[in-house]
């Protein structure tokens, strides 16, 4: 009871599942409000939950990717990746395409790995540090699908990776410290130089860069002043309108060619991801209360 527990939840019908940092898994329905199975597997979860037909797929601290019934939680299938001895705030990460699950893991490296058979298809390593030993920290991003590409943060870049073939489609020289964004086959990214910067998925030119700490100053008159690296939560698109969010509650609206529309203060910090639901955004703030503004 004196552990601080990290949930990884997942919802499918009327069942959430959850996976901690202590080694428990287990389903509560919360229609019928009633656990239906739960298991302890030791060792602690260290990544999102992703379901693919009646399979929970999962990750632990040890880089094992693990496929599990869902009705009982029992595991089918376990496959080693490389393992990392030292821990950094970066979790491992799983995304969905069809049949296949894009694994990426603390080490660096990104796997595909067929839902079906449970086989590995392609990996390719991300962690171009010259230090490859399992004490080095790698740092990353949640990974984006669009189509048949997966954008990826890894350390000091961005790559395009094709999906099916695990083949670099281009890189480019900068990163980011919040997870990317993908529309209508333009990515947008913050740079750790507080860089706007969209790209042409298609080609990979640079559309735009802009310096985001110019454009407050420029559209609020006043001098410039840096906005810190970590300050930055989140970057979307409502409304055909990127919406970058920060961490001490302003909202920079910005249209898609990168001109400040409005800068607004929410009424309170958001301490979790934004939905948008009849023109309203809802979020939990500061002191976990649930928050509706238009």
């Amino acid at each position: 009871k004196k552990i601080k527990k990290d949930l990884n939840l997942i919802v499918d019908k009327s069942i959430i599942y959850v996976s901690d940092n202590i080694g428990f898994l287990y389903a509560y329905d919360y229609k019928k409000q009633k656990l239906i199975w739960a298991q302890n597997h030791k060792i602690p979860f260290r990544s999102n939950l992703k379901i693919s037909s009646d399979r929970l797929i999962a990750a632990n601290q040890n880089n094992n990717l693990i496929f599990f019934n869902k009705s009982n939680g029992e595991i089918i299938k376990m496959i080693p990746t490389e393992e990392t001895s030292v821990k950094n705030e970066f979790k491992n990460n799983l995304s969905l395409k069809d049949n296949h699950s894009i694994f990426l893991n603390t080490y660096g490296s990104l796997y595909s790995i067929n839902n079906k058979d449970m086989k590995i298809d392609w990996f390719l390593n991300l962690n171009r540090s010259l230090n490859l030993n399992p004490s080095n920290l790698f740092k990353g991003n949640q990974v984006v699908l669009y189509n048949n590409v997966a954008l990826v943060n890894a350390n000091q870049s961005t790559y395009l990776i094709d999906v099916q073939t695990g083949s670099i489609i281009f890189k480019k020289n900068f990163t980011s410290n919040i997870k990317p964004l993908i529309f209508n086959n333009y990515f947008f990214l913050i740079s750790k130089k507080n860089l706007l910067i969209s790209i042409n998925l298609t080609n990979g030119n640079t559309i735009y860069s802009y310096d985001i700490d110019k454009k407050i100053a420029n559209f609020l008159k006043i001098k410039k002043r840096k906005v810190k690296v970590n300050q930055f939560k989140e970057i979307m698109m409502v409304n055909n309108k990127l919406f970058i969010f920060l961490k001490n509650s302003y909202v920079l609206e910005l249209k898609i060619n990168g001109n400040i529309d409005n800068i607004v203060k929410l009424p309170s910090k958001i301490n979790s991801h934004p939905i948008f639901v009849n023109k309203s955004m809802i979020f939990l703030n500061s002191k976990n209360k649930i928050t509706i503004i238009n």
